[in-house]
């Protein structure tokens, strides 16, 4: 019988006490058992070491890794050189996965020849409790074997995501290029995740949801930080300079996409992390979003004649107003494609909260 490859799991830790019981539970407890379970600890000044300890007394596959705070992509970088096994997966700990996540990543493989294998995600509160998301990268509902060159393409225009912890890679398509991630800087994702896509030769996407993505203000999502944008910046110049070298044929594609810049960005993830910015909780939020689903089965009812009609929202009066007013007077509406698409995204952003 062929031994079964060895899959290391990455977990960089800081300060999570609160999480880390769960996830490593749940990385420990996959379904596929020759893993390996990574943690380093970036500098944890709380009780996260007596978590890790009280679990590595007890399952020897649990490796840890101490350093000194350096960030997330430090973290990322020390687990990546420490990984000894077949396939790679990064797990953000306070997060949570399904049990069978590495099983069926490594079955895909197996049936593909495939060497990247990713899956859909969704949203969870701080409970544990699903929320309401909508992620273009789960636009999909059957099976996608996709050559590099096509993964590039959904990847530029959006429909990819490119978090780490969506998928999960040969280990020597990092060691190939001698990648690692850039210290010092968020959305590192981004930065790398056409070098990975780029150096597949098959990837598949199982369209079953295996990873629930936490919402919390202190989440890397949550942050508000000054230099955000410019670290996005940064990540979307080392993506570009990737696809350059790598594919000149996708430059007039990937200059296509800069131009659709509104059409191709994560406004569910900008949502997320407005509704942080506003200190607002995540539960409570998607309370209001079920609130809004009934409101709207009832004007759908009321419209029928079953019930007295609501008041109408003031945007909506002045919406209508505004467009009757340029239609009247000939002339076309007053705000560019790109304007248009802020406004329509910062209405939908304060109706949603």
């Amino acid at each position: 019988m062929t031994p079964q490859p060895l899959v290391s799991i990455v977990m960089p830790v800081y300060n999570m006490q609160d999480f880390l019981e769960e996830s490593l539970s749940a990385a420990l407890n996959q379904t596929y058992k020759n893993i390996e379970v990574i943690v380093v600890d970036d500098g944890s000044t709380d009780s996260t070491p007596d978590i890790y300890r009280a679990f590595a007394s007890r399952d020897a596959r649990l490796r840890i890794v101490r350093q000194e705070n350096g960030g997330i992509s430090a973290a990322r970088n020390t687990g990546l050189a420490a990984a000894n096994g077949d396939y790679l997966y990064f797990f953000d700990p306070d997060d949570s996965i399904e049990p069978n996540l590495i099983e069926w990543c490594i079955t895909a493989m197996r049936n593909f020849a495939a060497d990247i294998v990713m899956f859909k995600f969704d949203a969870i509160g701080l409970s544990g409790k699903p929320l309401e998301s909508s992620y273009t990268h789960n636009d999909y509902d059957k099976i996608q074997v996709l050559t590099p060159m096509e993964a590039l393409k959904q990847q530029l225009h959006g429909d990819i995501a490119g978090y780490l912890w969506s998928f999960v890679a040969k280990t020597s398509i990092y060691r190939n290029q001698n990648l690692t991630f850039p210290v010092g800087h968020k959305i590192e994702d981004l930065a790398r995740i056409c070098n990975i896509l780029g150096e597949a030769t098959r990837i598949v996407r199982l369209p079953q949801t295996l990873y629930h993505y936490r919402l919390r203000s202190g989440s890397a999502m949550g942050q508000m930080a000054p230099g955000l944008i410019s670290d996005w910046s940064k990540a979307v110049e080392d993506r570009e300079d990737y696809i350059l070298t790598r594919y000149p044929a996708l430059k007039r594609y990937m200059i296509m996409q800069s131009l659709a810049f509104f059409s191709n960005l994560d406004y569910e993830s900008m949502r997320q992390s407005l509704i942080f910015g506003l200190k607002l909780d995540p539960d409570s939020v998607d309370q209001r979003a079920a609130k809004r689903e009934q409101d709207k089965l009832a004007k759908k009812s009321m419209a029928a004649g079953n019930h007295k009609p609501h008041k109408q929202r003031y945007y909506g009066k002045k919406r209508r107003a505004t467009m009757a007013a340029a239609e009247s007077s000939g002339g076309s509406h007053r705000f560019s494609k790109p304007r248009r698409a802020i406004k329509k995204f910062t209405k939908k952003l304060l109706l949603d909260q």
